[in-house]
């Protein structure tokens, strides 16, 4: 996962099926260009795997190959443009409806994109936690996170100093949060919420759609 952070200082369901009302019809479809994807639900091995992709998270619909095995959640597999490396995936249906998402997949798709976060310090430790400032006069962009209200803000904002943190383990030690998971409650979030507003699945793993 390699997706850009505009500045340092940030400022303030494609479809579900088919397009709205062909809006965005000019624009790339965001699918071309994934590679990779991480399971959040495949009850039965020769039925509909649901996934999200790396890095933008997106929830999209897959077939599989036939034959193809049972895939656990979690699990990290090939979806791109080159069919000789697909091994598991045969078809690209779509964008899923979150509203339609199983029990398991609803419950699955926060502790996937955690790990997820979790997979790549170097995106979200340097480019969101070391670099995120003020969204606007009153508000900081570390308040998007639940349970964060400006004072926890400030008070993170102080114990990141000019050094920032190197892991997880010492960002969580330093400010007594779970920082992936409260990143992942946030992009699930706005993943549940399209009108959500900053959006960080946008200002931080979008920017190129």
């Amino acid at each position: 996962m390699k997706p850009r952070l505009p500045v340092s200082t940030m400022r303030n369901d494609h479809r579900g099926g088919q397009r709205r009302n062909n809006q965005r019809s000019d624009k790339p479809d965001p699918l071309l260009k994934v590679e990779w994807c991480r399971v959040i639900d495949h009850p039965e091995s020769d039925g509909v795997i649901v996934v999200v992709t790396e890095p933008a998270l997106h929830v999209i619909r897959l077939r599989p190959k036939s034959g193809a095995d049972l895939q656990m959640v979690g699990a990290r597999i090939y979806m791109g443009i080159d069919h000789s490396k697909r091994e598991v995936v045969q078809d690209i249906l779509g964008f899923a409806r979150i509203r339609d998402l199983s029990n398991a997949a609803a419950t699955e798709l926060p502790v996937v994109i955690q790990q997820m976060i979790e997979d790549s310090p170097e995106v979200f430790i340097q480019q969101f936690f070391n670099r995120a400032g003020n969204l606007s006069l009153k508000m900081h962009a570390f308040e998007l996170l639940s349970g964060v209200g400006n004072k926890k803000a400030m008070e993170m904002v102080a114990k990141r100093g000019r050094a920032g943190w190197e892991n997880f383990s010492q960002l969580d030690e330093d400010c007594n949060i779970a920082a992936s998971e409260l990143l992942a409650k946030r992009f699930v979030s706005e993943i549940q919420d399209r009108s959500l507003e900053p959006r960080l699945l946008d200002l931080l793993l979008r920017q190129e759609e």
